[in-house]
């Protein structure tokens, strides 16, 4: 029974797999008009304070004393850097697809045995705004090159990162039992509150810490765990979605140490190494969002 069940699910085509295939309308409606509104508002703040020096009353960023990246700063402009703010939507577009998609999963009621993530919607829910706070975040730090635009910046890198290592948490562990009684239950409420808690600290106290040092940290829990579920009897991801995902990572870390060294292009180019960082690091999290996306389980009984 359980080679059937297996064979089965390897055989599911690329887009079951994924749980994608039948998509509706609906959600790309939703998931590519709230990506077009934010990108609407942005171009109307920038059009009506193209010139005007909003942020020369803030507490400077170290990156506006001391330029880190390539592209040209505009000191008295609404957003100080072009192309590193701009190259955020992709960010917003990952996160509005990741939150209407969890809305799409949690219509379907996917069992666990078709994945941790469809199983567990509000995971999905989370990274789609920790995505859309990523861009907004983001954003904000390369058009303000603010104190606390940094702070936002930062505190959103946290959160993603976050809830990533919640995915490799609960599809190591999507069940557990609680003492002293006889069921099993979930663990994705308890790890939905760690996440949102871990988030919002980590933003508040974000100059208490070394970034280096945390995102080291979690990275090799999430590392560890998503290695763990790939090799877990019984359960089947699509490795090569996590190895596409450190590609982007390898290759985007590559062509931003290339542009704070200023090697990459010159300071008005549209190619900007920090913008491509920022599409390669959304590629990462689309790779890593569909390797967890991926994985089946051989049905139990």
């Amino acid at each position: 029974m359980a080679s059937k069940s297996r064979s089965k699910q390897i055989n599911f085509p690329l887009s079951k797999r994924l749980k994608l295939n039948g998509i509706p309308a609906w959600v790309h409606s939703f998931a590519l008009g709230g990506t077009g509104l934010v990108l609407l508002i942005a171009l109307v703040i920038f059009w009506w304070l193209k010139d005007v020096p909003v942020w020369s009353d803030w507490k400077p960023a170290a990156e506006f004393l001391y330029p880190e990246y390539g592209e040209r700063i505009y000191p008295d402009s609404v957003f100080r850097t072009r192309m590193n703010t701009w190259s955020n939507i992709f960010y917003v577009c990952f996160g509005c697809y990741a939150m209407t998609l969890a809305v799409y999963d949690w219509k379907k009621k996917l069992p666990l045995n078709r994945g941790y993530l469809t199983f567990a919607p509000l995971q999905t829910f989370l990274l789609g705004i920790s995505g859309l706070y990523l861009g907004l975040g983001s954003g904000f730090f390369h058009a303000s090159l603010t104190h606390y635009g940094q702070q936002c910046d930062v505190g959103a890198m946290y959160a993603t990162l976050i809830v990533l290592v919640s995915f490799a948490l609960g599809s190591w562990l999507p069940k557990m039992r609680v003492p002293k009684t006889q069921g099993l239950f979930p663990t994705w409420p308890v790890l939905s509150v760690l996440v949102v808690l871990g988030s919002i600290y980590f933003t508040y106290y974000k100059w208490e810490y070394s970034f280096t040092e945390i995102s080291g940290y979690l990275s090799g829990i999430l590392f560890l765990f998503a290695g763990v579920s790939a090799i877990t009897p019984g359960k089947y991801l699509q490795f090569r979605w996590f190895l596409a995902g450190l590609l982007c990572l390898v290759l985007g870390s590559k062509i931003r140490d290339l542009d704070i060294s200023d090697q990459f292009t010159g300071p008005d180019s549209l190619l900007q190494g920090h913008a491509i960082w920022h599409v390669l690091t959304c590629g990462m999290y689309v790779c890593l969002f569909l390797y967890f996306r991926s994985e089946e389980r051989e049905a139990k009984g």
